[in-house]
């Protein structure tokens, strides 16, 4: 969906323009008559004048500070096994169904991981605990030396790994993938689910946090990062 505001200057020519003929083209104007209403006429031009300044004023990274006010949790994203294992970190995560029960992952087109999931029948997602900050900056690109990542097997499906110590663990079968703009929605069905009673970590501002404890340190993002839901999904 795309966000619009509309500059004084846009709604005051699309109320100029609906001033000048109040009166439905009900006459006149039928479909296939060749009739153009003036009044329609006006207001299409200036409404298309009005997206042409939305476009040309929109603001990326302000754009991207208002999705950071979102809080969110954390999670990693895993696909395959042993030597082909890859993860990633994101926070760009939901629930989609209960009946099914289905869950979404929204991952940029740029990230290695995008390929991954266009070509795996299955997936996990690893909801980190709010000790697990270092595998969630391990895993968003900032390695963390002395980090030694855990990935327990699920019985029964031999290309599904998923953290230990989390907070919430889900396996699921790929559903569906839907476009969305320069992201792709992934769904899964869920096969295989864990929970425990650690607390989630937190990410919201660009700062990590957690339900027990103050908002830390701002997250640094390299230049040019892609606009995303998810200031973390740069895998």
């Amino acid at each position: 969906m795309q966000a619009r505001v509309l500059h004084a200057d846009a709604q005051q020519a699309v109320r100029a323009a609906t001033l000048q003929d109040p009166v439905a083209c009900s006459a006149g104007g039928a479909a296939g008559s060749g009739t153009a209403c003036a009044g329609t006429t006006a207001l299409s031009a200036a409404a298309s004048n009005a997206a042409d300044l939305n476009v040309a004023s929109f603001d990326e990274r302000r754009f991207r500070h208002a999705l950071g006010r979102f809080a969110t949790g954390v999670v990693v994203i895993s696909t395959g096994s042993g030597d082909g294992m890859h993860a990633m970190t994101a926070n760009a995560f939901m629930s989609g169904s209960l009946k099914p029960p289905l869950i979404v992952v929204s991952v940029g087109h740029r990230a290695r991981m995008h390929e991954r999931l266009m070509n795996s029948a299955r997936f996990g997602v690893s909801v980190l605990s709010d000790t697990q900050e270092p595998h969630s900056r391990h895993f968003a690109g900032e390695p963390q030396g002395r980090l030694a990542p855990r990935f327990a097997p699920v019985d029964g499906l031999p290309d599904v790994v998923l953290l230990e110590h989390a907070a919430a663990r889900f396996a699921a079968r790929m559903v569906d993938r839907h476009p969305c703009g320069d992201h792709t929605l992934f769904v899964g069905e869920v096969l295989v689910f864990s929970l425990d009673e650690h607390a989630p970590l937190i990410f919201f501002g660009g700062r990590y946090g957690s339900v027990a404890k103050p908002f830390e340190a701002p997250v640094t993002m390299p230049v040019g990062t892609p606009v995303t839901i998810s200031p973390l999904l740069k895998r």
